[in-house]
Parts: C-alpha cells; structure tokens; sequence
C-alpha cells in the first residue's frame, strides 16, 4: 500500500485553541449543568463538615467526575486562536527567553548549592 501515507501528516501537531465558542449549545450547557452539581456537591459536603446538613457527601472527591466532565463539554467547541497583537511577538519571544536564562542561572545555582551541601 504506497498510497496510504500523507507526507505531511504530524501526528503530534495540533492547533492552539482560543476561547469556548458562544451561544452555547446543548452539549455545552450540559457541561455548564456538570460543573453547577459539582459545586452544589462541594458545598453540600462544606455544610456537613459545619454540621448544617447531617446527609451529604463524605469525601469531597466524588465531585471531581462531574467537574471534570463539564469542563470538557464546555470546552467542546472552541473558536480558532488568534494572536491580538501579532506586532509583539518578537518582542514576546525576546522576553520568553530572558525569563528562560534567568531560570536556568537560578536552577544552575541551586544545583550547585544542594550538591555542595550548603
């Protein structure tokens, strides 16, 4: 089968998505719903631990799958990213590598320190 590859197929390539798009629609508003019960659960566990509620969840984790999940839904459909100021971005670039040698120096140091047993 030589015809099956695409030559500039990445695998590891995507696109940087921008924010959530609006209105929402059914699957996005049920995300919405998710991350409400979820919050409800987390509070509801808050008033049992205050002793206002004597029924209620006894660990706050089962309220994580519902969050996570809406997240998710919300997120399903999301508008194109767009640079909103692309005249900046060697300037960006500059700064993003400044901030990325000044961490190294720092992390460089800190090796040096903790090996030396400082």
């Amino acid at each position: 089968m030589p015809g099956y590859r695409e030559h500039s197929f990445d695998p590891n390539a995507y696109s940087e998505a921008g924010r959530p798009m609006r209105p929402y629609n059914w699957v996005q508003w049920t995300g919405v719903a998710l991350i409400l019960v979820s919050l409800a659960m987390n509070l509801a566990y808050l008033a049992r631990d205050f002793g206002w509620l004597p029924f209620a969840p006894r660990i706050p984790s089962i309220a994580f799958a519902p969050l996570i999940l809406g997240i998710v839904l919300v997120n399903s459909r999301r508008h194109p990213a767009t640079d909103p100021a692309p005249e900046l971005a060697a300037q960006r670039r500059r700064w993003l590598i400044v901030i990325v040698a000044i961490c190294a120096v720092i992390l460089g140091a800190a090796l040096v320190i903790d090996f030396k047993g400082a």
